[in-house]
């Protein structure tokens, strides 16, 4: 009797995102959800529940009527089809930040460059809390692109690579 509280739950979880299919938009309460998950896997990219959030994070993602996302995995270059060192983490965190950006910003969803920019930075965050508990993971391009971030010229790396994207 005690798992039936969570398995319900999860269930609900997972198939939330399957009671839009027939809406044109999503609800504002799976907007808000998709943001608090985002930031959640930013602030502990290793906690339990993280891969649950991630499962959340891509159906919604895949089954949101009004969301468009596309994703890069070409501008975190060396880490794209990585197995180490948190490198499925980050670049699955591209995707979420992009989503998370183009949510936020619904006026502007369409800039695929200013989407990236802002899977980037939602990237760079997650990337910096790995550091706080592996601090070994560390990343030659992503210290380059925290080095960007705090100098204002992240946009510049996306410019000079978004052709890489398909």
């Amino acid at each position: 009797m005690r798992y039936t509280l969570p398995a319900f739950v999860i269930a609900f979880v997972v198939a939330a995102p399957c009671f839009a299919q027939g809406a044109t938009v999503s609800s504002p309460e799976d907007k808000a959800q998709a943001l608090a998950l985002v930031k959640q896997l930013e602030d502990e990219p290793l906690a339990s529940g993280a891969e649950n959030a991630r499962q959340w994070l891509t159906n919604f993602i895949v089954n949101a009527p009004d969301l468009y996302i596309s994703t890069c995995p070409e501008l975190l270059g060396p880490l794209n089809g990585q197995g180490k060192n948190g490198a499925p983490e980050i670049v699955g965190q591209l995707y979420f930040g992009n989503a998370a950006w183009a949510i936020q910003n619904p006026d502007k969803a369409t800039d695929r460059e200013a989407t990236f920019v802002g899977g980037l930075e939602s990237t760079i965050r997650l990337y910096e809390s790995l550091l706080k508990q592996k601090s070994r993971w560390r990343w030659p391009l992503l210290e380059d692109l925290r080095s960007r971030v705090k100098k204002g010229t992240l946009a510049d790396y996306v410019r000079e690579n978004i052709a890489k994207c398909q």
